[in-house]
């Protein structure tokens, strides 16, 4: 794990690594492993303080009742995790959080990251950053989910992501089933929008 990384993350940015190691390492806080494919944590599980992932990557998704899986966003470290939740009054996971490789996690409780907050009013500012430009990010999803037909949203993806190598994945990602993804493939294909 290298720690100097965190410092370039919302809310570490323009602190001292001795602060940055005070923080992270003071009590009650925790650093836990997790294995790929591991659950660091389940949707509608209490968010009990900050959540830091310091290596790996971890994949961020939805599933409904009838099994229907979502990806939300794909989080490389060093970054946070549901820190918009850290504070609110519902604050539960919205999302299950998977390891989609072996990961470090530190686990900073609520009251210690207030209290560190008070002390460097640099580190709030930063927080406060990063939660506005995480609902812009969420608000923008949701623009793409609610307003954009199938079609829309698969030619938005190939704009950032010029192949398709596993359907499946890709189905996930934009919230639909890999035959209703196929179908848009071909009739985008068909109208020549798209190269097969």
């Amino acid at each position: 794990m290298e720690l100097t990384g965190l410092l370039q993350v919302a809310p570490f940015q323009g602190m001292k690594e001795e602060e940055l190691i005070a923080f992270l390492f003071g009590v009650p806080n925790s650093l836990k492993h997790f294995e790929t494919g591991d659950v660091i944590a389940r949707q509608g599980s209490l968010c009990k303080g900050l959540y830091i992932l310091a290596s790996g990557s971890v994949r961020a998704g939805m599933i409904n009742d009838e099994g229907k899986e979502l990806t939300v966003e794909e989080i490389d470290a060093p970054n946070l995790l549901a820190s918009g939740f850290v504070f609110a009054t519902e604050n539960r996971f919205p999302v299950n959080v998977e390891a989609v490789e072996p990961c470090e996690v530190f686990i900073i409780g609520k009251e210690r990251f207030l209290e560190f907050m008070h002390l460097h009013p640099l580190m709030m500012q930063n927080f406060l950053k990063d939660i506005s430009d995480r609902s812009v990010f969420l608000s923008r999803k949701l623009n793409e989910f609610a307003l954009l037909n199938l079609k829309a949203r698969l030619l938005k993806y190939l704009e950032t992501h010029p192949a398709i190598h596993n359907q499946q994945e890709v189905a996930q990602k934009l919230g639909v089933t890999r035959p209703s993804l196929a179908r848009a493939l071909s009739e985008l294909a068909n109208e020549g929008r798209i190269k097969r």
